[in-house]
């Protein structure tokens, strides 16, 4: 798997964006139309405004990239664990 970057808010995941954007030499209106939505959107992405959860996953796609979950809330068994190995 590549990198993972942990991104915790949306002007985070905007700026992220942005950079991917013109890392692979876009422009924002040619990442609009590989995306299949306008200008506009990408503009509210990148400053971290409100856009359709399925256009994200569009821009993100057309950008070669791919989003991950992860689950930030403390694992019980793991924290278990180290309260032993710690006594």
């Amino acid at each position: 798997m590549g990198n993972i970057v942990l991104i915790l808010n949306p002007p985070a995941l905007g700026e992220r964006i942005r950079l991917l954007r013109r890392a692979k030499g876009y422009s924002q209106q040619q990442l609009a139309d590989k995306a299949k939505c306008n200008r506009k959107t990408i503009i509210d992405l990148e400053a971290g405004e409100n856009v359709a959860v399925y256009t994200l996953f569009r821009v993100i796609s057309a950008l070669g990239m791919a989003l991950e979950i992860v689950d930030k809330r403390i694992d019980l068994k793991s924290l278990s664990d180290l309260v032993e190995h710690d006594e």
